[in-house]
């Protein structure tokens, strides 16, 4: 037994962090050191398209992308989940956590393709993830208030998020 277990507890070391403004703080830290605070540009508009599966995301998308004038490939959660690095963590029979998730889609959102803005098929999926999306709504304010004397304001544009759920 290990010198910090109790007899009839099991020690966990993947008990995940459901608090959304920790995880949200980590992974913003996190991006912000690998590309630095101007470089943290994420789509003005951002539409999130939830439901179940089979709901019709995948069938709608394109006639959302045509009304809205977007022109980038959808952002589909469980593609992303599919990557090398997500596969590892459930190869290892680990759920894929908020954080993960989150991380995971910050980094696709900073991605040049998205800048004038996206569909985001599946996310948010748990109550953290949904209060992840605030809290990225409220940091994008914030940086455009800060960036707005700068010559990067342009950069940062209001930014427009549309919920819809199928």
């Amino acid at each position: 037994m290990a010198p910090d277990a109790k007899p009839g507890r099991i020690k966990r070391p993947d008990l995940e962090i459901k608090d959304a403004h920790l995880i949200f703080e980590q992974v913003w830290r996190k991006l912000e050191a690998e590309v630095g605070r101007v470089n943290l540009t994420f789509p003005e508009e951002i539409m999130w398209l939830g439901g179940a599966p089979g709901a019709g995301k995948g069938t709608n998308t394109p006639f959302i992308m045509r009304e809205r004038g977007l022109t980038a490939p959808p952002i589909v959660m469980s593609d992303l989940l599919r990557s090398p690095e997500m596969q590892a963590i459930k190869d290892r029979g680990q759920l894929v956590g908020d954080r993960e998730v989150i991380e995971l889609l910050f980094r696709e959102l900073l991605k040049p393709d998205y800048q004038s803005g996206v569909v985001v098929d599946g996310f948010p999926r748990t109550p953290v993830q949904a209060e992840a999306v605030k809290l990225l709504h409220d940091r994008m304010l914030e940086l455009r208030a800060e960036m707005k004397d700068t010559p990067q304001a342009d950069r940062f544009g209001r930014p427009i998020f549309r919920i819809t759920v199928l």
